[in-house]
């Protein structure tokens, strides 16, 4: 008994031994999931035949354009990375994808005019973020089995957008946008090993990433074609992600 008993702590010893010669030092890949929640403000700039209307119905219209949109959903993917241990403080890179299921949309109206009360109309504004591919940098501290660490990089992220307007009186426009979009991504994150070269994570990430615009367009049956009215959307994007992950080290 004695005998068995001092097998398996030795065992123990070596297995400690090994993990503080190696450090977090090595290339890894894992999956990770989570949610992500965000803010997206659609701001619109009216132009052309606009300018003939009143300023209290250009004011109305444009208030009821302009929404604030807040995109939420679920999120999963895959990274690879690699991490060096400088004996404590630990340098590394990680390369991400994933895929989002992150949108909101909202419909306003149809909603009456206070410059002309028989006049209504009904917005539309939505947004959907699909995939993410990042490229960061991580710098933290590890002690022993445990490893804390700030990360921050470059991300590109898939999106789609889409505004419109109709009115009682057949006006009818619709603009969207459908690309990638750059910017940057930052955050915290925890890591504990388990050993056997697995370990679990956690991790806040926030994206931010480009302004983008887009002009609305006559839809099919529009009465109001011409002389033309312009609507032009400016819009901006920003979320966060909460994840849980595992990691193999090899």
């Amino acid at each position: 008994m004695l005998k068995r008993l001092s097998v398996l702590i030795a065992a123990s010893l070596l297995s400690t031994s090994a993990f503080a010669a190696d450090g977090w030092t090595g290339w890894y890949v894992g999956a990770s999931a989570g949610h992500g929640s965000g803010e997206s403000d659609a701001r619109v700039a009216l132009g052309g035949a606009w300018s003939s209307e009143s300023a209290a119905l250009r004011d109305e219209v444009v208030a009821q354009m302009s929404n604030d949109l807040d995109p939420s959903g679920s999120g999963y993917g895959l990274q690879f990375g690699y991490n060096h241990d400088f004996g404590g403080f630990v340098l590394g890179a990680e390369l991400d994808h994933s895929w989002l299921n992150i949108d909101e949309s909202a419909v306003d109206g149809p909603r009456a005019t206070t410059a002309f009360p028989s006049l209504s109309y009904t917005t539309v504004n939505a947004v959907e973020l699909n995939d993410q591919t990042s490229l960061r940098v991580k710098l933290g501290y590890a002690a022993d089995r445990h490893f804390v660490y700030a990360t921050g990089g470059w991300t590109q992220v898939d999106v789609d957008a889409a505004a419109g307007i109709t009115s009682n009186g057949g006006y009818a426009k619709l603009g969207g946008f459908s690309d990638r979009l750059d910017g940057t991504q930052y955050g915290l994150g925890y890591e504990f090993d388990f050993g056997n070269q697995w370990s679990i994570r956690g991790e806040y990430l926030r994206t931010n990433l480009d302004d983008f615009d887009y002009d609305t367009v006559y839809l099919p049956g529009s009465t109001f074609v011409s002389p033309a009215y312009t609507e032009t959307v400016r819009q901006d994007l920003d979320f966060d992600t909460i994840r849980v992950g595992v990691n193999y080290r090899f």
